[in-house]
């Protein structure tokens, strides 16, 4: 939903300056809400359905790759023809990509301009080798191995349809233009040296809720039920000594009810998440891009419970600038509740951290649409 969200405001500030706008979604299911109203065009991209696993963590970008079509040559080359089919059909002056290496592959050769957008965990710098995604690196060679093995089933596609082959995987985001909607202290790629940070936040969509009244401390909690310790997460933050307000869109019907209380609010719904976020002292969350972002440029400390890999990288980031805490695993009630305690005590401690991180960027802050629109005006002043 990050994804479709971003690729939503963009669209709509697209759409307001004029432009045609065609959005292709790997999932179309949950698309309607951020598209209703709008005149975009929304297309099924080319997905791969196969289910393959590997039988050790997923170490890189590479690692994805090869679980997304990138195994074999032969069925590569049919995402990338489907790709080009769809490219063909629209016939676009500008693609912008939000983790869609293939699309950026059957895009080479086409006179059309290319926007990376994404969080740059999955946007390596051209020319450079990937990032190991290891919580602890190790120089074992496995990362290099995996690129190898992925540029040169890209570059079996290429030779067969006489086609330029790529010399460095990372090549495939050689672009127009790249745009990180993170902070680069947040960065995998810290060392990026092309590129723009967009800090500023979109208007949002979605329910405006108000935290109930009183002087305890407010926290905003964004869940979802695929954390193992779900039930457990939302037990701690009942205890705690706060105000609560909980947004679980996936959460299953009856699954909440029993914690409602006055100081204990929750939602099924998508909410303006910005607006609340600058009215709390904590945000639990589990370590998405860009409600990290917001929380940060909020100046609200973050409690990171990850899911999933770039989530973890992401709260250890955060724990080591000192603008949150990471919890990982499956966890006790009480360990939430002594957690949540420990930060709102020290919160003065974190908001200086967050206020020294803010302060090496240039205000106002730009949103990703934003940057997208100038581009779209420096390149085409006269439409």
């Amino acid at each position: 939903m990050g994804h479709i969200s971003r690729l939503s405001a963009i669209a709509k500030v697209l759409e307001k300056a004029g432009y045609r706008v065609v959005v292709a979604l790997k999932d179309l299911s949950r698309a309607y809400g951020f598209f209703a109203g709008t005149d975009v065009t929304l297309m099924q991209a080319p997905v791969w359905l196969p289910k393959i696993t590997l039988q050790r963590p997923i170490a890189c970008l590479p690692d994805s790759m090869l679980l997304l079509g990138y195994l074999e040559p032969d069925p590569l080359e049919c995402l990338l023809l489907a790709w080009r089919a769809l490219v063909e059909a629209v016939r676009p002056e500008l693609v912008l990509c939000d983790y869609s290496p293939t699309a950026l592959l059957a895009l080479r050769g086409y006179d059309v301009a290319r926007i990376v957008v994404g969080t740059g965990f999955a946007e390596p710098v051209p020319g450079a080798p990937v990032a190991d995604w290891r919580p602890i690196p190790v120089a074992d060679g496995l990362v290099a191995r995996q690129e190898r093995r992925v540029l040169d089933v890209i570059n079996q596609v290429l030779r067969r349809r006489g086609e330029q082959e790529l010399t460095c995987l990372a090549d495939l985001f050689q672009v127009d233009l790249t745009l990180i909607s993170n902070l680069r202290e947040l960065d995998i790629y810290s060392h990026r040296s092309v590129g723009r940070y967009c800090l500023g936040t979109a208007p949002a969509n979605g329910a405006q809720l108000e935290f109930a009244a009183g002087d305890l401390p407010r926290i905003v909690a964004y869940l979802k039920p695929g954390h193992p310790a779900f039930a457990q997460l939302l037990a701690g933050l009942a205890q705690a000594p706060a105000n609560v307000i909980a947004v679980c869109p996936m959460a299953p019907p009856g699954s909440l009810e029993q914690w409602r209380s006055p100081r204990f609010q929750f939602t099924r719904e998508v909410v303006n998440l910005p607006t609340l976020l600058a009215q709390a002292d904590l945000f639990v969350g589990h370590g998405n891009g860009g409600s990290v972002r917001e929380s940060l440029v909020a100046g609200t400390p973050i409690l990171v419970l990850p899911i999933q890999l770039e989530q973890l990288l992401t709260g250890q980031k955060l724990h080591a600038l000192g603008a949150g805490r990471l919890l990982e695993g499956e966890l006790e009630a009480k360990v939430v509740t002594e957690t949540i305690v420990q930060i709102l005590h020290d919160l003065d401690v974190y908001r200086s951290a967050i206020q020294r991180l803010l302060s090496t960027y240039t205000e106002p802050f730009i949103t990703v649409p934003e940057a997208v629109l100038e581009f779209c005006a420096e390149r085409w002043p006269d439409q």
